[in-house]
C-alpha cells in the first residue's frame, strides 16, 4: 500500500473517532471503528493505526483499559486537513434571514437576535463581536440637558447604531443653548466618521480665527468626553446554559464557575483574543489552548467575520466543548456571517 494510501486509511480511521466521540462523549474502542468501517481490516490492524495516531499526537487514552479520546492537535488536524467543507442549503439560508430580518430592527437588536438565534440553532453558547459608533459615520448627534451640570449626549450613526452618554459639563445649558449646539455640530460634522471628530475640532480650535470658536470650543469638550467612553467594541454573548449544560462541565461546577469569571471581569481580554484572529480571512476556529484564556482551555471557538461596505465590522462565532460538530457548525457559524452582512449592507444603502 502506497503511502498516500495509508495517510488516507489513518485519516479515516482519526475522522470516525471523533465523530463517535462526538456522538458519544464516550473514549472509542478499535471494535466500535472495526463494525463502522466494515472493512477487511480487523481491530488489531486499526488499534495498531490508533496507536501510530496516539504516538503522532492526535490521540490520546485517559486510562490503560479504555479506548482513545481526541487530543487539541488531533482535532486541529480533522478541522484543517480531513473534515469536508459544508455548506448551508438555501432553505437553512432563508431560515436565517427570517431570524435576523424583521422590519424596523436597529444594530443593537439586531445583534442580540443573531446572538440568541445562533444559540438556539446550534445549541452552543453564542457571540457577536460589534462594532460601536466609533467605527460609523456620524448620521445625527443629539444633545437634551439632564440636570444643570449633566448632558445627555446621544450619538446616532449611518448604520443604524446608537450610544449614549451621560456627560458633566462645567457652564450650565438650557434645552435652547443645547438645540443650538446640536444644530451646528449636525451642520458641521454630519457624515465625517466618529474617529475624526475630536482631532478635526481640535484644529479648527487651535485656527482661533473660527467665527464659531465658542461652539467648537464647547462641542470639542462634550464630544472628548463622551466618545472616551465609548468602547471600540462591544461583546454580545447568549446561550451560556447550553455550554454548562456539556457533560465535559455539567460535573466540574470550577471549571463553570471560572469561565463565567471570564464572561464577567475578562471581557476586553476575550476581546483580543477573538480580535486579534478576526480578519479578511474567514472563518476561523480556535481549539483549547490556541491563543485561549486558561478558563477556557476547554473549549473551542468558532467565529466568522462580517463587513460593511467591504470593511471589517466584527465577528460572530459561537463557543463550546472541544468535542463539537464542527463541520455541521463551522457552515453555520459562517451562513450566519454572511447574513449578518447582508443585512448590515442593506443598511447602509438604505
Amino acid at each position: 500500500m502506497s503511502v498516500t494510501d495509508s495517510e488516507q486509511r489513518k485519516n479515516r480511521i482519526l475522522e470516525m473517532i471523533i465523530e463517535a466521540y462526538v456522538a458519544t462523549t464516550n473514549p472509542v474502542g478499535s471494535e466500535l471503528i472495526a463494525k463502522r468501517l466494515r472493512c477487511s481490516l480487523s481491530p488489531a490492524t486499526i488499534r495498531n493505526i490508533m496507536g501510530e495516531l496516539e504516538e503522532e499526537g492526535f490521540l490520546r487514552q485517559p486510562h490503560t483499559s479504555a479506548g482513545r479520546v481526541p487530543t487539541d492537535r488531533g482535532y486541529r488536524f480533522y478541522v484543517e486537513s480531513v473534515m469536508g467543507i459544508r455548506h448551508l442549503s438555501s432553505e437553512e439560508v432563508q431560515q436565517l434571514e427570517g431570524l435576523i430580518q424583521p422590519e424596523e430592527l436597529e444594530a443593537e437588536e439586531l445583534f442580540d437576535r443573531v446572538c440568541m438565534a445562533l444559540a438556539e440553532w446550534t445549541h452552543q453558547a453564542a457571540f457577536v463581536v460589534a462594532p460601536t459608533v466609533k467605527q460609523s459615520k456620524v448620521r445625527q448627534i443629539e444633545l437634551v440637558p439632564v440636570g444643570v451640570h449633566k448632558l445627555l449626549c446621544v450619538l446616532v450613526a449611518n448604520d443604524e447604531m446608537i450610544a449614549s452618554h451621560l456627560v458633566e459639563i462645567q457652564e450650565p445649558m438650557t434645552r435652547e443653548e443645547a438645540m443650538a449646539l446640536g444644530r451646528f455640530i449636525n451642520t458641521e460634522l454630519v457624515g465625517l466618521p466618529f474617529s475624526e471628530l475630536v482631532s478635526c475640532l481640535e484644529r479648527r480650535l487651535l485656527a482661533e480665527t473660527d467665527s464659531f470658536y465658542y461652539l467648537v470650543k464647547r462641542s470639542l469638550t462634550i464630544l472628548q468626553n463622551a466618545l472616551s467612553t465609548e468602547p471600540q467594541e462591544r461583546l454580545f454573548l447568549e446561550g451560556l446554559s447550553y455550554l454548562v449544560s456539556q457533560p465535559e462541565f455539567s460535573q466540574k461546577p470550577q471549571k463553570v464557575h471560572e469561565m463565567f469569571k471570564c464572561f464577567e471581569d475578562q471581557q476586553d481580554e476575550l476581546l483580543r483574543c477573538l480580535h486579534h484572529t478576526s480578519d479578511h480571512k474567514g472563518l476561523q476556529v480556535q481549539i483549547g489552548n490556541d491563543r485561549a484564556l486558561p478558563s477556557l482551555s476547554e473549549c473551542s471557538y468558532l467565529h466568522a467575520p462580517f463587513f460593511i461596505a467591504g470593511e471589517l465590522a466584527g465577528c460572530v462565532g459561537i463557543l463550546g466543548p472541544k468535542r463539537m460538530d464542527y463541520a455541521r457548525l463551522c457552515a453555520m457559524v459562517d451562513g450566519m456571517a454572511r447574513c449578518v452582512t447582508d443585512v448590515l449592507n442593506q443598511w447602509e444603502h438604505s
